[in-house]
């Protein structure tokens, strides 16, 4: 698989950086976060993230439903990432 270089901010960069989960590389990451939300993938970020661990089950479902808001807000018409 080829690879690409893409320019982002640092304050991007930081943001992505915090986002990884360990061992994760950015690429990896990248496709992760990219990828449709599960209740399931945000506990598993969670659970490895320090700070979040204690989250319940409803809270991280909440928070989905708020991902998948602003989600479609930022979706292009027309294009599917699912």
């Amino acid at each position: 698989m080829g690879s690409k270089t893409i320019s982002i901010t640092e304050e991007v960069y930081n943001l992505l950086k915090k986002m990884r989960l360990p061992g994760e590389s950015f690429g990896d990451a990248i496709a992760r976060l990219c990828r449709t939300k599960t209740s399931a993938s945000l506990r598993l970020w969670a659970e490895s993230s320090e700070g979040w661990s204690d989250l319940t089950c409803e809270e991280i479902a909440r928070l989905e439903d708020t991902f998948d808001g602003i989600r479609e807000t930022l979706r292009p018409e027309g294009v599917d990432l699912s």
